[in-house]
């Protein structure tokens, strides 16, 4: 029982669109259905996955979900009492929507679906700590940022002096997509990551 409520707290579920529906939906060159397709996953906060819409006579189109677009008010309460459920503070948005182009020619750039901004009132300032607390753990667990970065980021956090308009850990996770899809250098990256942690 303690395990499914676990999985389940964990789990998010997205339903993906296309106009025109139809659309052949692809992750890692596996086909995983047609639009509209639910996706579902167990990733922790500020993972990526990469999708690939393709439809006959429309171009090819990337786009990438992030994990960070909506709070989960249950897992950041159980993450007072268990810290693993803090791994899963931010669920998908409930829908994502995407335009085929028509034509034949060469893929759609990649873009990445913008978060929802999330109704002030209900998230309080300890819930956005929360969260964001979750994002930069999980980016110096998997090496995105530094010890030295990591405790820079948290101290701004705890200290009040944190941008929550305008996230870092978010800008550092578009940052690290793009890194990922070869979109910037390693060395526009580090350089890119410098400046948004300095607050430039």
């Amino acid at each position: 029982m303690a395990c499914s409520i676990l999985f389940a707290s964990c789990s998010s579920t997205t339903l993906i669109q296309s106009t025109p529906p139809g659309a052949d939906v692809y992750v890692n060159q596996e086909k995983l259905g047609t639009t509209p397709y639910s996706y579902t996953d167990t990733k922790i906060v500020g993972s990526t996955t990469i999708f690939t819409l393709k439809k006959d006579g429309y171009q090819d189109l990337n786009v990438t979900l992030i994990r960070n677009e909506k709070a989960d008010v249950g897992a950041i309460i159980g993450g007072i009492f268990v810290l693993v459920p803090f791994f899963w503070v931010c669920d998908y948005n409930p829908q994502h929507n995407y335009t085929l182009v028509s034509g034949n020619g060469a893929a759609a750039p990649s873009y990445t679906q913008n978060a929802a901004p999330v109704p002030s009132s209900t998230v309080t300032s300890s819930d956005q700590s929360s969260v964001e607390l979750g994002k930069i753990k999980r980016l110096n667990d998997n090496g995105t940022i530094t010890a030295d970065e990591y405790s820079q980021l948290k101290g701004m956090i705890l200290d009040n002096k944190y941008n929550y308009a305008n996230s870092p850990a978010d800008q550092i996770i578009k940052l690290k997509s793009w890194f990922d899809q070869k979109l910037i250098s390693s060395d526009d990256f580090t350089a890119k990551k410098a400046k948004v942690i300095s607050g430039q």
